[in-house]
């Protein structure tokens, strides 16, 4: 292989890998899906391998593929920091960041603060995955992500983000006209429930419920399986089946009347949010803008500037902040 040759189409398959699919990397690179087929045989021609199973409905990576994606995507991100490093020298972050996290931390934490993060730093190139499936970041090529603290890789580093709160059953005042509301827990196994299959195991995942030193599992038979706490809410409000949703996702349906709590008394226990990345050595500007950011965002304490259009002013922050560089606290 000629040394000109070398990553040429490298970022494309990192892509095509993680996105599971041509038309889909294609969508994330800005690039047809035909362009992306093109460059992943160009790349399987000159390593003399095929790297990925091809049918007309799956995607999946051969073992020579899996191995060549286990060195490519680290070493494309740090190719990718070594950049950043270069163009940030200028004094203002640039380049991509990208972040994984469920649905519940992109709503009630990311969501609500991305016009002032890319107002305050529009050089920065965001990409979000929003997914409930557990990935590794850094196989994957991801800077950084949100999770909550029971499903943390002991090896990441993490900044605790949001505290510990809870989830509540709920359901439409339509879907509890029609069914007798739940008395005790295993009641809810003769009701339609809207749930989450395991990743690891394949099994519907069952609700854990607390109340006060008491605790249950329960799995109700009939259930619908949606992988997005969105679209269960959603659904939940459309009358379709009980959900099991973080209390604060719920709120405004609650308080608007298009759900009503279900077993009152009884919640499951969700354990705080942590923001993590693989180490704070050789992050890029963009990283370290967003964890300060966030930090400052978060903190009730530290009041925000903002300038005279209403914006968060949080470049002069940046530059100024040692949480800019040093955000071990």
């Amino acid at each position: 292989m000629r040394q000109q040759d070398i990553l040429d189409g490298v970022a494309v398959f990192v892509a095509a890998a993680d996105a599971g699919s041509f038309s889909e990397a294609g969508r994330r690179l800005g690039i047809s899906p035909s362009a992306v087929s093109q460059a992943i045989r160009g790349l399987e021609e000159r390593l003399g391998a095929p790297l990925f199973r091809r049918s007309t409905r799956s995607l999946s990576l051969t073992d020579a593929g899996n191995d060549y994606l286990l060195a490519a995507a680290p070493a494309l991100s740090q190719l990718r920091r070594a950049a950043d490093a270069v163009t940030g020298r200028s004094g203002r972050p640039a380049g991509p960041l990208r972040l994984t996290m469920p649905r519940a931390p992109f709503d009630l934490l990311i969501a609500p603060m991305l016009v002032d993060f890319q107002g305050a730093f529009p050089e920065i190139e965001v990409e979000i995955a929003v997914e409930a499936r557990l990935i590794d970041i850094v196989k994957q090529g991801y800077d950084a992500g949100l999770r909550y603290g029971n499903h943390l890789d002991k090896h990441m580093v993490a900044i605790p983000v949001a505290p510990k709160s809870e989830a509540i059953l709920a359901a439409s005042p339509a879907y509890l006209h029609e069914r007798r509301a739940p008395d005790v827990p295993e009641d809810l196994l003769d009701h339609r429930a809207l749930m989450c299959r395991s990743q690891a195991s394949g099994s519907i995942m069952p609700w854990t419920l607390h109340r006060a030193g008491d605790a249950v599992q329960i799995t109700p038979s009939a259930a619908t399986i949606v992988h997005d706490l969105a679209s269960q809410i959603d659904l939940a409000a459309r009358g379709l089946a009980i959900v099991n949703a973080p209390a604060a996702m719920l709120a405004d349906h609650l308080s608007a009347g298009r759900l009503l709590r279900v077993l009152p008394e009884w919640s499951s226990p969700l354990d705080a949010v942590y923001l993590y990345f693989p180490s704070r050595r050789g992050q890029s500007a963009a990283v370290r803008a967003f964890v300060a950011f966030l930090k400052v965002r978060l903190d009730g304490t530290v009041p925000l500037d903002r300038t005279a259009s209403g914006r968060v002013n949080m470049q002069a922050r940046y530059y100024a902040s040692p949480s800019a560089s040093d955000y071990s606290g």
